[in-house]
């Protein structure tokens, strides 16, 4: 009895607080990200920050499921990637704005979750039983990235110099994002579908979603490295840490909780320029 009295009790967390859990998270990541270089940050600070992707992706799921108005989600996160996408091209493009070692920032989940919620709309299709529109939907990222490749392939790089298509390419990728160029790129498209396959079944969403990752980043690695070691799974192969999110999805109570929907727009970019900004202002004192 006492222990039944205590899971009625437990009263879980809410979207807002998984939210919070996963910037702090992030914070922890992107501070090791960037300042590596300096080798004062220690490696766990990355352990810590494989937990933040999925449990953002988890949020992102559980908030296009249940908005009222799914075209304005869209679009706040395509115009954010939009955005993010530009900064991230201006920074590679321009070398006063880059890193003495010729470091410049990739993160750009906004473009990834993009591609997710068109894949999920088709996903919606095919369960209304709307076939063709939902598999040409769902393929639709894929397909037409293709077909940007082809066009380029065929027409423009052969007629312009490689330094002007390349421009031309980055401008059509920031408001067409690829799935092969997107931060996680396929994995974290793989690992979304699952998690909204099996949204309305939390035990099966985290079961599928625990076996995919491990699968995926313990897998990969075994592929390509025989033997791997102990010592390796913490140091340079420790994507696979990224499983311990499933805690966090497990425990979500289906409430969303606070409303700051502004605060992960506003955080997630002004955190990655600032410590950016940061890592250059030490590079050049430093060295």
């Amino acid at each position: 009895m006492a222990l039944e009295d205590s899971k009625k009790g437990f009263k879980g967390l809410t979207g807002f607080q998984i939210k919070i859990l996963a910037l702090i998270f992030m914070l922890f990541d992107h501070i090791h990200y960037f300042f590596e270089f300096t080798g004062k940050v220690p490696v766990a600070f990355s352990w810590i920050g494989r937990l933040a992707g999925d449990m953002f992706l988890f949020t992102m799921i559980e908030g296009y499921t249940h908005t009222s108005n799914r075209k304005k989600y869209f679009t706040r996160i395509y115009l954010m990637s939009v955005f993010m996408t530009l900064i991230k091209y201006i920074i590679q493009f321009s070398k006063p704005l880059q890193r003495g070692d010729g470091f410049c920032p990739e993160n750009g989940i906004f473009s990834t979750f993009v591609i997710l919620i068109i894949i999920f709309k088709g996903i919606d299709y095919i369960k209304e039983k709307k076939f063709f529109k939902g598999i040409g939907l769902t393929l639709s990222p894929f397909l037409i990235s293709y077909a940007i490749a082809f066009i380029f392939q065929l027409l423009i790089i052969p007629n312009m110099s490689m330094d002007t298509a390349n421009h031309i390419y980055v401008i059509v990728s920031s408001f067409i994002p690829s799935p092969f160029l997107v931060e996680g790129g396929l994995y974290v498209i793989l690992t979304g579908i699952i998690l909204y396959l099996f949204r309305e079944n939390r035990k099966l969403q985290c079961i599928f979603f625990a076996i995919f990752v491990l699968t995926w980043m313990i897998g990969m690695p075994l592929m390509y490295i025989r033997p791997i070691s102990l010592k390796l799974m913490f140091t340079d192969y420790y994507e696979w840490m990224s499983v311990f999110a499933v805690i966090f999805m497990f425990l979500y109570n289906g409430e969303k909780g606070k409303s700051m929907k502004k605060l992960f727009y506003i955080f997630y970019p002004a955190h990655i320029y600032i410590l950016y900004g940061l890592s250059v202002l030490i590079y050049y004192l430093k060295y």
